[in-house]
């Protein structure tokens, strides 16, 4: 009976596994992202810590998800509320992976570039409000994965959309370099229509959550970054 049910956890867990990867990857990502936004150590401590009252956290406080569940949504020590950004990207991170990686070494090696760079990206936003422009290039290896693209058409189209929102951006004042810049990459990436469809769903998912929060700075990242999902998956690769 032992061995059935030894077995059966294995078959649960291996089931799992792209599940727990992608959960992990976005727990480890998030929290080097909120040390670089808030200009802390990324090496020091090498233990994770509570950012309220700096207790070295136990190994039971880190595990993705579940941690949060069991916490009830705060620190062990202090009690200090944790972030509920912090399991939405892991679960979403999860599903992703889950979804995506297909265990074709080459074809996982992208995706998984592909992911790491969105949650950096939607990370370092959130966390601060920043977009590191050098992390968009992990965007571009996703070209050899989708359809097919005119890509020089694809240039003259993203050079118009800068333009305009950068007139945008200028008149308004709602926009950020940040997520111009990841717009123009999705363009050369997919074309117009397809960015078009991207902006569409993404404001309206912030007007959703202005709403619902009232703030009047808000990160666009984040909801680029799940259309942009969204669409992959669509696309079926």
């Amino acid at each position: 009976s032992c061995l059935i049910c030894v077995t059966k956890f294995v078959q649960v867990i291996s089931c799992n596994l792209p599940f727990l990867f992608g959960a992990s990857v976005a727990s480890f990502i998030t929290s080097c992202c909120y040390r670089l936004g808030n200009n802390h150590s990324l090496t020091i401590p090498q233990r994770s810590y509570c950012d309220n009252c700096h207790c070295i956290l136990r190994w039971w406080h880190l595990i993705p998800i579940f941690s949060f569940i069991i916490l009830r949504g705060q620190c062990f020590y202090c009690k200090q509320k944790i972030s509920l950004y912090l399991p939405v990207i892991e679960f979403l991170s999860g599903i992703a992976f889950t979804t995506f990686l297909i265990y074709e070494p080459i074809h996982d090696l992208i995706i998984l570039l592909f992911l790491t760079s969105l949650i950096f990206l939607t990370s370092t936003d959130f966390f601060s409000h920043v977009i590191y422009s050098y992390s968009l290039l992990g965007l571009f290896p996703i070209t050899l994965l989708s359809i097919p693209q005119n890509y020089f058409y694809n240039l003259i189209f993203a050079c118009i959309l800068v333009v305009s929102l950068l007139l945008f951006a200028t008149f308004t004042k709602t926009l950020g370099i940040g997520d111009i810049e990841f717009l123009f990459i999705t363009c050369l990436i997919w074309g117009w229509y397809q960015t078009l469809l991207i902006i569409q769903w993404s404001s309206l998912i912030m007007l959703f959550i202005f709403v619902f929060t009232r703030k009047k700075k808000l990160p666009f990242i984040p909801a680029l970054s799940l259309v942009t999902i969204l669409c992959l998956f669509i696309q079926g690769c």
